[in-house]
């Protein structure tokens, strides 16, 4: 006799031996999960600075915004022209002399180049990616003085 013999049971054990690797490959996949994305901290925190090939004497930065529920930063403009788009939460854009303007997750935002505004986050906080295009030697941000209504 060539061969083993397979009494009645042995594809039953088979499925259930079949069934238990594959159970056990399905619970492996499921605790190996992907890391975290990290958050940085709150505050303004670079991403990159880098000068364009293709615009000599320019550079590119990108910033990633990081601000708690309702948390406003310090009034500015900057030379050139600011792209905001916001990961997560919401962002209240205040130009001078234009209405606030909320911005949600998944949206953009154009601040025109020397727009005063002031950075402000929604209710549930803000993350936000920035791009600036910046003449390279010219000031990233210019601080705006707020005069109170007495002043």
């Amino acid at each position: 006799m060539i061969g083993r013999w397979r009494g009645p049971g042995y594809r039953g054990a088979r499925a259930a031996t079949l069934l238990l690797v594959f159970a056990a490959v399905a619970a492996n996949a499921q605790q190996a999960e992907a890391p975290p994305i990290p958050t940085p901290p709150a505050g303004a925190n670079p991403v990159f600075h880098v000068p364009l090939s293709a615009a000599p004497g320019s550079e590119l930065i990108a910033t990633d915004l990081v601000l708690g529920p309702d948390a406003q930063g310090q009034a500015h403009y900057h030379p050139w022209e600011e792209y905001l788009y916001v990961l997560g939460g919401s962002a209240i854009v205040e130009l001078d002399g234009a209405a606030p303007q909320m911005v949600r997750a998944g949206e953009t935002f154009t601040i025109p180049a020397r727009a005063v505004h002031t950075p402000r986050a929604g209710p549930q906080g803000l993350r936000a990616i920035i791009l600036r295009v910046h003449r390279a030697g010219d000031p990233e941000s210019v601080p705006v003085e707020r005069k109170g209504p007495d002043q």
